[in-house]
């Protein structure tokens, strides 16, 4: 049964969907008064206009829409086609639709209308604005405070390291200071003579020397020992590993020396230049040194092979401290580099130190490994790519 016009025109009139019956050259033949209502037009501001400049699409060509053009899409392929679009309504705001465009064909196989249904998304869309842009702030945020969460963790980190080697430090310190005060006393003894022979003047050189020497020794050891221990700013920049793992060496000497290490070294000479945070770097060094003294502790001696080589098949430096110390067993080997997790007993570390490691390699860009036989060894390669700045935390 066929409905008056009147009566259709009420349906389509009381439908809350946008509708447009377009012609195919583009001209808007009919629409329903939500349309009207929600573009703030009058019924003949669109009726016989051609549709893109009824939605002032100022970017097509008057001759034809754009190649992106639903009423293009239909007809290439001959069948209905739904998209998203952004239009402006009269006031040049941007209004979002869902379309959906329908072809009625012709008895001859052509198209004779497009009808356009379409809805409002505009509300949908600015809400889905608005949660991403609270879903950024939110993100920000916490990127913020993980950034200051990981920031106490490594200076954490580096005061209990630092409070490892204080004892050690002060014998390091005390050595060469006690040395000193007693070639000056000789010194002393030497001048108040009343004839001063060429063999105590040598002698008097000699202790001069020595002074000297050791002098520059604890300007070296306070030196290494302020720069770790402050809490700078992160800095950037070219980098030497060998010259780093020969400062942390020098620290860590009386530490060694009581604890009765050797130190086997194999640095690779010309040794390409990292780029990255020298204070993270070395903090790592001081850690990995650090747990290889524990892990030897018990035994009369034990040695430490240090190594590094440049990898031109990875483009990588690489750097392995290996212990013949206690090692790892296997049953907790994968949980070493997670945040406080420890095996020692209580009031001897809190479970940061391989954490923060693996935090900072993973932030140059690099990778640390683990090989261990529980009893005999224990060996960490570390990876670091050259010229590659720190990941955003």
């Amino acid at each position: 049964m066929k409905l008056p016009n009147k009566e259709m025109e009420t349906i389509i009139n009381g439908i809350r969907d946008f509708i447009l019956v377009i012609s195919p050259e583009k001209e808007i033949i009919e629409v329903n008064a939500a349309f009207l209502r929600h573009m703030d037009y009058k019924r003949e501001d669109v009726i016989g206009k051609k549709c893109f400049d009824v939605f002032k699409e100022v970017t097509r060509k008057s001759s034809n829409c754009h190649q992106f053009c639903p009423l293009e899409d239909v007809i290439k392929n001959k069948r209905h086609c739904q998209v998203e679009l952004t239009r402006l309504d009269s006031d040049g705001q941007p209004k979002y639709t869902e379309l959906t465009i329908f072809p009625i064909w012709e008895q001859k196989g052509k198209i004779s209308k497009f009808i356009e249904i379409s809805r409002d998304i505009t509300k949908r869309k600015m809400d889905e604005k608005k949660n991403q842009q609270y879903l950024v702030k939110m993100v920000e945020e916490r990127t913020r405070q993980l950034q200051e969460t990981h920031e106490k963790l490594l200076h954490q980190n580096k005061m209990a390291s630092l409070g490892k080697l204080s004892s050690a430090v002060v014998h390091e310190i005390n050595n060469p200071v006690a040395g000193v005060l007693n070639l000056v006393k000789l010194s002393k003894r030497i001048l108040k003579e009343d004839t001063i022979r060429q063999k105590e003047l040598d002698l008097f050189y000699q202790y001069l020397n020595l002074m000297e020497t050791e002098t520059r020794r604890i300007g070296r050891i306070v030196t290494n020992l302020l720069v770790f221990s402050r809490q700078s700013k992160l800095e950037l920049k070219k980098l030497d590993a060998n010259k780093l793992i020969e400062q942390t060496l020098l620290l860590n000497s009386n530490l060694l020396k009581i604890n009765h290490i050797q130190i086997i070294k194999k640095l690779q000479s010309n040794l390409p230049r990292l780029y990255g945070s020298e204070d993270q770097i070395k903090q790592v060094f001081m850690n990995l040194l650090s747990n290889a003294v524990e892990s030897m502790a018990s035994a009369e001696k034990g040695e430490l092979r240090i190594s590094t080589q440049y990898s031109s098949e990875e483009d990588s430096i690489i750097i392995i401290f290996a212990d013949t110390g206690s090692g790892i067993p296997k049953k907790i080997i994968s949980k070493i580099f997670e945040p406080f997790y420890t095996t020692k007993r209580k009031g001897k570390g809190v479970g940061l130190g391989l954490s923060v490691v693996y935090g900072i390699i993973q932030e140059h860009g690099g990778n640390i490994y683990v090989d261990s036989a529980p009893g005999r060894k224990t060996s960490f390669k570390i990876t670091l790519p050259k010229e590659v700045k720190l990941k955003k935390t």
